[in-house]
């Protein structure tokens, strides 16, 4: 008999029908992805390697067909030849300008010359060029390393090389990780998670800031695994890359401290060493001073910085931190990343889900390390987050990998 219901006539087993076309295709769905879910985790090590090989590749293939040309590769270059030109502004002037226009298209050329009045100024003005040299000296092994190579490959490959070397650190780095956590399987989510954090927006470019970060995510790496003669070594490495990497050495050291970690004097030893670095780097060269540099990099531009000193305002100050909040929260994804591992380090702790130490003292670390290197010099862009940013998340995702394997 056909039932009635609201005034229409069903078919006897037309409802039943549909409902199991439904649950059929439902378990055919089932059976697909769980038989690509098996194979996959079969082969995740094979997998892992050909993804890192691939991100590896499309890497190289950025910098030789999609080059981005920053202005501080006129900068870098200037601070290469400064000793050997004997400080002449307008040797090195001529110099820095005339590699980056023989070796870019006009249009970035013009680009990097005439998009703004700064731009303009230091192309038309040797001496005001040479009065920022000395906020890039500090980066003293990535001058070195441009010194080395510059006679080998050539200005503008020299770049490349040294991002080469950055590739090849990180990648082994993260991918070493991932073996010892058994995680392998994960790379894909750890690429996505690279870019997620806009690692694309430094990787590219003339400066030092992919080596810097690949170095201080070995450094952190290697102390997860417990190698923390490693850890450290690499960790002063990337001070010598980029001086404030010492507000992660000091945080991480305190850390260590705070927590009870075995190897606290270890990492105060670290911190020692890294800030005798800093010390001697930022005094040795042609200083800039941490107040002139604050006021050009993150509340106003000075087009020559030639006797420029500024008294300390409160004003100015937190005009930069209110500054580079709102432009973090529109032009980067850093920001909005850091809150959500705020939240994660609030559940973590409040349900106790990470029992081991070392996480624990990495974890706290990384949350207070990006908040000091903030209040210290509140830049907004990314790069210089994205390290403790990135080891935060890796770190969080093993964790919660461990634990869900002893609950099992």
């Amino acid at each position: 008999m056909a039932e009635v219901r609201n005034g229409e006539k069903l078919v006897e087993g037309q409802g039943g029908s549909k409902a199991d076309l439904r649950d059929g295709l439902q378990r055919m769905i089932r059976v697909v992805l769980s038989t690509l879910n098996a194979i996959y985790w079969r082969y995740a090590g094979f997998v892992s390697i050909v993804v890192f090989a691939g991100f590896a590749a499309m890497m190289v293939a950025l910098w030789h067909f999609r080059p981005i040309y920053n202005w501080d590769t006129l900068a870098y270059l200037a601070t290469a030849v400064l000793d050997r030109m004997g400080g002449d502004a307008a040797q090195i002037h001529a110099y820095a300008y005339s590699t980056v226009r023989d070796a870019v298209p006009a249009s970035d050329f013009a680009e990097l010359t005439q998009v703004n009045a700064y731009r303009i100024r230091q192309f038309a003005d040797p001496n005001a060029f040479l009065s920022m040299v000395g906020m890039y000296e500090v980066k003293w092994l990535y001058v070195l390393l441009l010194k080395g190579l510059i006679p080998i490959f050539g200005p503008m490959a020299a770049f490349d090389v040294i991002n080469g070397g950055a590739l090849v650190i990180l990648v082994a780095s993260i991918g070493l990780w991932l073996r010892s956590t058994q995680l392998s399987g994960y790379a894909p989510l750890v690429i996505g998670l690279l870019f997620l954090l806009q690692f694309q927006g430094f990787a590219v470019t003339q400066q030092p800031d992919f080596l810097a970060n690949s170095l201080l995510i070995a450094a952190l790496l290697s102390y997860d695994r417990r190698r923390d003669l490693l850890g450290s070594g690499l960790l002063l490495v990337s001070v010598l890359v980029r001086p404030d990497q010492v507000a992660v050495a000091g945080v991480v050291m305190a850390c260590a401290w705070f927590l009870r970690d075995r190897n606290a004097l270890a990492f105060a030893v670290t911190f020692g060493l890294c800030l005798v670095a800093y010390i001697v780097i930022s005094q040795s060269l042609h200083p800039t001073g941490w107040w002139p540099h604050f006021w050009f990099s993150t509340y106003q531009i000075q087009e020559d910085m030639a006797g420029f000193d500024p008294a300390f305002s409160p004003v100015v100050y937190a005009k930069a931190i209110a500054s580079n909040i709102y432009r973090s929260l529109f032009l980067n994804t850093w920001f909005a990343a850091y809150i959500v591992a705020l939240g994660c380090g609030g559940y973590l702790y409040f349900r106790n889900a990470l029992s081991d130490r070392r996480r624990q003292v990495l974890l706290l670390a990384m949350l207070l390390a990006i908040a000091a290197k903030f209040a210290i010099f509140p830049l907004h862009d990314g790069r210089i987050y994205f390290s403790p940013l990135f080891v935060f998340f890796l770190i969080v995702f093993a964790g919660l990998q461990e634990k869900g394997r002893s609950s099992a």
